[in-house]
């Protein structure tokens, strides 16, 4: 089959004469990743021809092209072969893309793509002006051009190969507009090309033998003050970027125009009048706040180094973005004395007709004075007159709801001196990197200016009586300025009305939206709609399944399992809701609705998702959560048995830690999450589970000396591990509660708890974990914090019996434990030495099986046993090494013991000022970590502020 046959049979169009485009029929294709479209690029720039392999890896890569490249490319043709074709059966080469020796090709021809439909045409424009048909000529160079709506392959020129690839066809495009403006001058066509060799040169504007016969072509139809000005920013250009002056193409166009040696070929045309458009909308008389935001703009704005000249807004909906740029407008309008343009683009309107830009040029051309007569039709001519227009001159131009970078585009000025002010729901993250915008996102408004946003709709002294109630409505309107907008109108319509009754409203119908809505424009439903209407399918159902996730936040992975898909179709979904802003990428990996976007979302699942495809969801996340806090936990906890757990539902892909520091970091990302699904697993009837997560975070509250979060969680843990009837998870949660008791200096409570959990140990005939709770027991009753009274021989028995349980099972973690218990006895029963003989084996135990908190924890005792002895040297020596150890593991509570025990060691060396920074720095973790007690040395904040003040320092 031929390539016309392949054509009309299947519909295939391509374009690459400025961005790259591909249609089946009326059908749009997605064209894929940035370097799959660049592959297609350069094989329609190759026109039918084979293009090596080795060329597309150059063009992909340059130098630095990964051992893998040749299998990308191969991928990213397979891929692209899909596309074109999604019939294919697999491995097939297909119709469209086949390979051609070490290379590939693509079947086109000039019905099928723009490329090869420009050159036919060039040629024949170029054969009739030989055989003198200029006039014949003019009107093909015309529609020749016309295909072209930017610089070829626009947006992927990434290396130093595709660049002068995609520029040679550029080339192509220049030399066709100047062999137009010649045929066009000979025949007394100037103003047939005019619009579009305008559009043309301005692509290129240092291109003097196609600016020359741009001044040629408006002296030609009568434009002459237009032709000289022309000359004079051309020659402006060329002295400033290139410091050259005009060769002599340009200075011959000058002087033909200046001696009137340009024939006429219509009649003149009055030059247009001076106009300066004025099209801000009125600036709100209620805007309120966003100083910091506004302060942003305006330096940025007056930046000596890279002034802005694009000021892109974006935000999720809602957040004000169109009060902002239009208060950014009229702050800076005095300083663009050629006027403003301003255009809606309703990029998100209710009705989905966002204007094309077309449409928008029309009208800026007739405001900017252009007579209907001279705006061409095409888009790439409309956007060079509009450039012309605008080159010299200083104009403000505001492009508010766009949704995306194609809308904008043609409607950015050339010019250094315009502002562009844009804003849009969506990330316009190629303004940013193609054409330098500067990004300003706007996040709800701070407390303080949502209260006088507030104030200043209802009267500051309505406010001002109840001061609660504007907190409370804030809140619930989670600071976003439409919500705090409709609730205020509402308010203001009803004076009479207390404001503590319309912040009850509010809380009534938390988790809805019902309390928003006022109007079709102002109801919240409507707003988000506008937005959620762009998303596709899929991405639709991800914003739907992930307002289920009952954290703060959801990760990437975690988002992956709830929707029980892998994490690269989750991130595909998540890259579109955070593009559309209906999400925001808080941090790295981590998503957040605001708290309304949340309930809009919940109330379409509700709508359109069967409860069992959302409790399938639910349980998925629970197993996710569950399995990766498992999995992370492990590498906290030491070499200690895992709790059996039963495999992860399907779909469900568990996270795992690289090492020690990375599991910390999970959980320190993660730890509001766990919490919140503790509570959830129990309310959705999973408490078995509930008790299984809670004790995952024990290790990572213990590090933290997060004591008291602790003992809220594993409370829950407990009363989950009963519900479920799970004998053996209430012995963990009894054992995991009554350390955090411990810690938080409640002795009484944590001995209760550990003396039920022996019964029962010895009902369930639990012998390897007796040991671990005779421990405990120990530990308690060698207590000795703000109100305890040690009982140093029970406690040594305890930790002798539970050696010999260790032992029994070959249980070196557990031995280990204990035979320091004992250390540390007999150091307060006043054996240092043989405390020291202890510690020194427990250190040894913890060392060989890789246990840095314990063995930090022997060397710190054995530093104190040593400064019992009168030895600080070594003492230091031991704690160093132990402060070394704990600050690894983030033990705070042994780094503060250590501390101090350090200064000790110092100050018994008379070293005063290092003992007083090792104290104060103790003291300053306490502080900051809201520990209560550090051990029978650490003590108390206050036991350590004695210590600083009863040793003055020695510094001058």
């Amino acid at each position: 089959m031929d390539s016309a046959a392949r054509t009309s049979s299947t519909g295939m169009r391509f374009s690459v004469l400025g961005p790259l485009r591909a249609w089946r029929g009326d059908e749009e294709l997605d064209l894929g990743p940035r370097q799959q479209r660049l592959v297609l690029a350069v094989l329609l720039v190759r026109a039918g021809q084979p293009v090596p392999l080795s060329e597309l890896v150059d063009a992909l890569w340059d130098e630095d092209a990964p051992s893998s490249a040749v299998n990308v490319v191969h991928r990213h043709v397979g891929q692209l072969r899909r596309v074109l074709e999604p019939d294919l059966p697999l491995r097939a080469t297909g119709r469209w893309l086949v390979r051609d020796g070490s290379g590939y090709r693509l079947l086109v021809d000039a019905d099928s793509t723009d490329v090869l439909r420009f050159r036919a045409l060039v040629v024949r424009a170029a054969e009739a002006a030989a055989r003198g048909g200029n006039a014949e000529a003019v009107a093909v160079y015309v529609a020749a051009l016309r295909l072209w709506r930017g610089p070829c392959a626009l947006g992927l020129r990434p290396s130093s190969w595709a660049d002068p690839t995609f520029t040679a066809v550029d080339r192509e495009c220049l030399s066709a507009a100047t062999d137009a403006a010649d045929a066009a001058l000979a025949c007394g066509l100037a103003r047939d090309v005019l619009p579009t060799v305008r559009a043309v040169a301005a692509r290129d504007p240092l291109n003097e033998e196609l600016h020359a016969r741009l001044v040629l072509l408006l002296s030609a139809s009568g434009h002459q003050a237009e032709a000289l000005a022309e000359y004079r920013s051309t020659a402006a250009r060329l002295a400033a970027e290139l410091g050259v002056d005009p060769g002599p193409a340009l200075r011959d166009a000058q002087r033909r125009v200046l001696r009137q040696q340009v024939p006429i070929g219509a009649p003149a045309e009055a030059e247009p009048p001076v106009v300066r458009p004025a099209q801000l909308p009125r600036d709100l008389s209620t805007f309120s706040g966003r100083d910091g935001d506004l302060t942003r703009m305006l330096t940025a704005l007056d930046a000596a180094d890279l002034p802005m000249t694009i000021a892109l807004i974006d935000g999720m909906p809602g957040a004000g973005k169109t009060t902002v740029a239009v208060r950014l407008a009229y702050e800076v309008a005095n300083r663009y004395p050629d006027g403003q343009l301003f255009v809606n683009l309703r990029g998100f309107d209710p009705g989905g007709s966002a204007v094309e830009p077309a449409e928008v040029l029309r009208g800026f051309l007739y405001a900017l004075g252009a007579p209907g007569d001279r705006v061409p039709a095409d888009l790439a001519e409309q956007t060079g007159l509009y450039r012309a227009l605008l080159r010299d001159k200083r104009m403000l131009v505001v492009l508010d709801n766009a949704r995306d970078v194609r809308q904008v585009l043609p409607l950015l000025p050339d010019s250094p001196h315009c502002l562009v002010i844009a804003t849009s729901r969506n990330r316009l993250t190629d303004l940013v990197t193609d054409e330098g915008a500067h990004p300003f996102t706007l996040d709800p408004m701070p407390v303080p200016e949502a209260r006088a946003m507030v104030a200043l709709r209802l009267g500051v002294a309505r406010s001002a009586r109840e001061p609660e109630a504007v907190d409370r409505i804030v809140a619930m309107c989670g600071r976003l300025p439409l919500a705090l907008a409709v609730v205020a109108a509402r308010a203001a319509t009803y004076p009479d009305v207390p404001l503590s009754s319309i912040a009850k409203e509010l809380e009534d119908a938390q988790g809805s939206l019902d309390a928003f809505g006022f109007d079709d424009t102002s109801d919240l439903r409507a707003v988000f709609s506008w937005s959620y209407r762009t998303l596709t399918p899929g991405s639709a159902r991800v914003f739907r399944m992930l307002a289920l996730h009952w954290g703060p936040d959801i990760s990437l992975a975690a988002g992956a399992s709830l929707l029980g898909v892998p994490p690269r179709e989750a991130r595909a979904g998540l890259a579109e809701l955070t593009r559309t802003r209906l999400m925001t990428e808080h941090k790295p990996g981590r998503y957040q609705f605001h708290d309304l976007v949340r309930a809009y979302a919940l109330e379409l699942g509700a709508e359109l998702d069967s409860a069992d495809e959302r409790r399938e969801a639910e349980s998925r996340l629970l197993d996710h959560l569950l399995h990766s806090a498992n999995n992370i936990h492990l590498l906290l906890r030491g070499p200690r048995p895992p709790v059996p757990l039963d495999d992860p539902l399907p779909g469900v892909t568990p996270e795992t830690a690289r090492d020690y520091d990375d599991a910390l970091a999970w959980f320190g990302a993660e730890r509001h999450v766990v919490e919140s699904s503790v509570a959830t697993a129990i309310t959705h009837g999973a408490p078995a589970k509930a008790c299984q997560l809670a004790l995952t975070m024990q290790q990572f509250y213990q590090r933290h000396g997060l004591h008291h979060s602790w003992s809220v969680v594993m409370e829950l843990g407990l009363k989950a591990a009963r519900e479920a009837g799970d004998r053996y998870g209430e012995v963990r949660a009894q054992r995991s509660l009554a350390g955090a008791y411990y810690y938080l200096a409640d002795n009484q409570r944590a001995l209760a708890l550990l003396r039920e959990a022996e019964p029962l140990i010895e009902e369930l005939g639990w012998d390897s974990e007796r040991p671990y709770v005779q421990r405990n027991i120990a530990d308690v009753l060698s207590y000795t914090g703000p109100s305890g009274i040690a009982d140093y021989p029970t406690a040594l028995e305890y930790y002798q019996n539970a050696l010999e349980g260790h032992r029994a099972m070959a249980n070196d973690h557990g031995m280990a434990l204990s035979i320091e218990g004992i250390g540390e006895c007999k150091l307060r029963l006043g054996q240092p030495e043989a405390a020291i003989a202890l510690l020194t084996r427990s250190a040894a135990l913890y060392r060989e099986i890789g246990d840095r908190n314990g063995t930090a924890s022997s060397f710190a005792t054995l530093g104190e046993a040593h400064l019992v002895l009168g030895r600080p040297e070594i003492a230091a020596t031991h704690l160093m090494a132990a402060l070394v150890l704990h600050r690894g593991v983030h033990e705070r509570r042994g780094e503060v013991n250590d501390l101090v025990l350090l200064g000790d060691a110092r100050a018994a060396l008379q070293d005063l000022d290092t003992a007083r920074a090792a104290w104060e720095e103790a003291l300053a973790i306490m502080v900051e970590h809201h520990l209560t007690w550090a051990g029978p040395t650490g003590g108390t904040p206050a036991e350590i502020r004695d210590r600083i003040e009863g040793h003055p320092s020695h510094t001058p």
